[in-house]
């Protein structure tokens, strides 16, 4: 006999699955507390015994998202050696993620422009992720003013991409890295 080995999402993983896509759907502050709970299938007690407010739900939003973006990032761009190559790919991420997201923006500003300045850690996870970011594109392209560059190009296309609801800017700017740039 056949047994099926899947597991039931923990109550925290449905929670945190709920909590993306309602804050990515609806943003931070239209989204309820009671919403997510609703949404989830957990308890009130059960939400509050993995996360202490809305805000420490957010927290830990941000950091899940860090580490899923920058992991699927860096798959995105595996496969490829040159920095050129690693840099094109990298803005095709970009096109990949508005497609999945449906030109949903950067999380992280999202939630910036939402988020109350008092909730310090969140505000330390969104500039951790910039800086790394930053970081990413200095380890490809060892030229400080290059890469600082083509991080503001990068981190450009992200809000014009959402504004505008297409891909046009990401592939002009792929364009231009082409000819000026790399």
């Amino acid at each position: 006999m056949y047994v099926c080995s899947m597991k039931k999402p923990k109550p925290k993983e449905r929670v945190l699955d709920v909590a993306s896509n309602l804050f990515r759907e609806q943003g931070f502050n239209s989204t309820g507390v009671n919403q997510i709970i609703k949404n989830s299938n957990v308890a009130k007690a059960s939400f509050y015994d993995h996360f202490k407010s809305k805000d420490s739900l957010a927290f830990e939003y941000l950091t899940q998202r860090h580490i899923q973006w920058f992991e699927g990032l860096r798959n995105f761009i595996i496969e490829f050696e040159t920095s050129e190559e690693k840099i094109i790919k990298s803005f095709e991420y970009l096109k990949f993620m508005n497609h999945q997201e449906n030109f949903g923006g950067c999380v992280f500003l999202n939630m910036l422009s939402e988020l109350k300045y008092k909730n310090i850690d969140a505000y330390e996870i969104i500039k951790n992720h910039k800086l790394e970011l930053q970081h990413f594109f200095s380890d490809i392209v060892r030229d400080e003013h290059k890469s600082f560059l083509i991080y503001m190009l990068f981190e450009s296309c992200l809000v014009e991409s959402q504004v505008y609801r297409n891909q046009e800017i990401i592939n002009k700017t792929i364009k231009y890295l082409k000819i000026k740039v790399l």
